[in-house]
């Protein structure tokens, strides 16, 4: 009896094994095909789909197709281009990103493509500052400029974003350089002929306010009014008061810039309002659009992804803007998305306002100053989008 257990427990075990083998092999089998499949299947999608020039979700232009030269390829041009191509244009982009992002919250992350998840769901954007060539070669940019129109008053608002204002409700540890240090590290190289203009500390006291959305890199029209009777008192201008505004909650299902950033929408939406003028009337012409308007607000954007648009309908290269104003005094605004909420709080102060985007303004800005008989300039930018951008580097262009 003995002998015929020893001879019938390895017939056992070697039929197991081979039930093992059998059944390894058709699943790794089914994995590969089910791999196979899914790569051509992500091949075929992204052969068959439209590639799009811009990203509502992003907020930006996408990179298009660069074109293929032995120049460009041998020096490492064309495949870095071909890349950021595939990154922009990956069929399914969103919802891989959705899914990395999820994941990583599940496990605890806190920074995910640089934007720290902070308290309540707010979303911070990452600071870090440039190098001090970059920084001095845009302040040498500004003091060449303000030597050039010396007659003119010239001014400079630089404000935090709530990576700073807000920064008791960034995570622990989060690794950031200072913002407010920058800040005064530009004003202290500007020539004195430049007003300086800092909103941090009255930002600061109102933070328990909604002067920031909680989802995009944008301050509210309550933080840019608050940043505004800040200009004001520095510029020895009479505020006009917050009651002389209609205020209207425009949408509350707004998520910004940030949340298409790391693929999730957040915990809460954003609301948007806008101050509207009571006792203004003025015309506002989109220049190149070749475009005129009575209000500095496009409700159309209200029924797009990015809803902050619905300031001045986004960035455009120059708009010219004439008011009921003070007709002797003509400002130049130059300036990135900041002000674009901004605006209709000077149009009782100046009689005409020209506002400049840099990042798309091509013309003689000499001849505009000139042409428009401008009095006062105004530079409007937040931190984060100075130390980044170089565009502020063609105003001597």
């Amino acid at each position: 009896m003995e002998n015929q257990k020893k001879e019938y427990k390895p017939k056992i075990n070697k039929l197991s094994k081979r039930k093992v083998r059998i059944y390894n092999r058709a699943l790794n089998r089914l994995m590969t095909l089910m791999f196979i499949t899914f790569i051509v299947i992500v091949i075929l999608l992204n052969i068959l789909k439209t590639d799009k020039t811009f990203s509502e979700e992003e907020n930006r232009t996408l990179a298009t197709m660069p074109k293929f030269t032995i120049k460009s390829f041998l020096s490492g041009d064309f495949t870095e281009e071909y890349t950021e191509y595939v990154e922009d244009n990956f069929a399914g982009k969103k919802g891989f990103v959705s899914i990395k992002t999820n994941l990583e919250t599940l496990s605890g992350k806190t920074e995910i493509n640089s934007i720290f998840i902070g308290e309540d769901g707010q979303l911070f954007e990452k600071f870090k500052e440039g190098s001090e060539e970059e920084t001095s070669a845009k302040v040498a940019a500004i003091n060449s400029f303000s030597e050039k129109y010396s007659d003119l008053n010239i001014s400079f608002m630089l404000t935090p974003t709530a990576t700073k204002v807000l920064e008791d409700n960034l995570p622990k540890y989060a690794p950031n350089d200072d913002e407010l240090s920058y800040i005064n590290n530009v004003f202290s190289g500007l020539n004195d002929n430049v007003k300086t203009i800092n909103p941090y500390e009255a930002l600061s006291e109102n933070k328990n306010e909604y002067i920031f959305y909680k989802t995009d890199h944008h301050w509210t029209s309550k933080g840019a009014y608050i940043a505004y009777t800040v200009m004001c008192e520095k510029l020895g201008l009479t505020s006009t008061p917050i009651d002389n505004f209609k205020i209207i909650t425009v949408t509350d299902s707004f998520y910004g810039s940030l949340s298409s950033k790391i693929g999730i929408q957040g915990k809460k939406s954003d609301s948007i309002d806008v101050y509207i003028p009571k006792e203004s009337d003025f015309i506002v012409n989109y220049v190149d659009e070749q475009k005129k308007s009575t209000s500095l607000f496009d409700s159309t954007y209200l029924d797009k992804k990015d809803k902050y648009s619905i300031f001045t309908g986004g960035n455009h290269p120059l708009i010219n803007i004439k008011t009921l104003g003070d007709p002797n005094k003509k400002l130049l605004v130059i300036k990135d998305s900041y002000a674009n909420c901004f605006l209709p709080f000077l149009t009782s102060h100046y009689g005409e306002i020209n506002v400049v985007d840099l990042r798309y303004f091509y013309d003689d800005l000499d001849k505009l100053i000139e042409n428009k008989e401008i009095t006062d300039v105004l530079f409007l930018y937040n931190a984060n989008t100075f130390n980044s951008d170089d565009s502020i580097l063609n105003i001597g262009a």
